[in-house]
């Protein structure tokens, strides 16, 4: 997410921690928590930037571009490594070894640690006293960042400051990916996958997003139980597949639920672009659209408790006969 989406999107937390900066109030420790794909990550190299730039963070000037690069000297990060789950105690032991030498550059060292909540409680734990005092004496901050605040362990919590990351409202992110060059429809339709707006743009280049977003707007025109069963015969390759019949029943779920609440005026929905298709669809079904959702959301769960993807697609189409 580039920075000028993250500051409208969490200008609450933005806001706050400039305002901080201003009046010299800044805490040496920080918890950024939210839902992933919510722009904490971006975040902590924003305060970085305020700390840094002459600008206050202006985020174009050669300072910032190097704290936002990842190359600034007093600037360190820290993630889950590549092919593990979880951040390991050696590498919180390594951050408090680096920590523990005096830096070549002046001013205050920022430490990002993101994926705090993978950490098991010892290695939580050997954060502790680093964060309330570095060996160094140097003006520290560190910067926390979870996707599950309950997994932190309380003394961790207790020591910073917690900012809360709201979710990206969907027609917000829905702008937000359409400004990339995306459709209006498929801007929406990324947004009911996920919150997470490069995880959106990665689905949007994938070329099962766009085979089974056309399945999706086939599926809605299917009329008569000939149809569906040759709609099922010809696409149950498609969706056995996990991750295409989980966009297919997003989709549908929502096509559904607008449906049912479907008035005269519906600017608001997020399927939007698709309001001749619901308005016709509840003609033909009439009824029938609350029982029809009901038994898309029990599909979702069978899904998520391992039924397989070819079953569920075909209890979707024989459901829908």
């Amino acid at each position: 997410m580039n920075y000028k989406n993250v500051i409208k999107s969490q200008n609450k937390v933005y806001k706050i921690l400039q305002s901080e900066k201003l009046n010299n109030r800044l805490s040496h420790a920080y918890l950024f928590y939210g839902d992933k794909g919510t722009g904490k990550k971006e975040m902590a190299y924003m305060l970085a930037c305020m700390l840094y730039c002459e600008n206050g963070g202006c985020f174009e000037c050669d300072t910032c571009k190097t704290i936002l690069s990842g190359n600034h000297m007093n600037v360190n990060y820290i993630a889950v490594e590549e092919n593990k789950t979880a951040i390991s105690k050696e590498q919180i032991m390594e951050l408090q070894e680096e920590y523990s030498k005096t830096s070549l550059v002046e001013g205050t060292r920022i430490y990002i640690v993101d994926g705090i909540d993978t950490a098991t409680n010892s290695a939580q734990n050997s954060l502790l006293k680093f964060i309330e005092d570095p060996e160094n004496k140097t003006e520290t901050i560190g910067i926390f960042i979870a996707n599950e605040l309950s997994n932190v362990v309380s003394t961790i919590q207790s020591r910073c400051n917690l900012c809360h990351f709201n979710a990206i409202p969907k027609h917000e992110l829905s702008e937000m990916i359409k400004e990339t060059g995306v459709s209006e429809l498929d801007s929406r339709l990324l947004s009911l996958l996920t919150n997470d707006y490069d995880e959106a743009i990665q689905i949007a280049n994938d070329a099962d997003f766009v085979n089974v977003r056309d399945l999706f707007l086939e599926f809605l025109n299917v009329k008569t139980k000939t149809e569906m069963v040759k709609y099922y015969v010809g696409h149950v390759d498609v969706f056995s597949i996990n991750k295409n019949i989980a966009m297919l029943l997003a989709w549908i779920t929502e096509f559904l639920l607008e449906a049912n609440l479907y008035k005269s005026n519906n600017d608001n929905l997020i399927l939007s672009p698709l309001c001749d298709k619901i308005e016709e669809y509840n003609k033909l079904v009439k009824n029938d659209v609350k029982g029809r959702l009901e038994s898309i959301i029990l599909l979702s769960d069978k899904l998520k408790s391992n039924v397989t993807p070819k079953n569920v697609f075909f209890e979707l189409t024989f459901r829908f006969i």
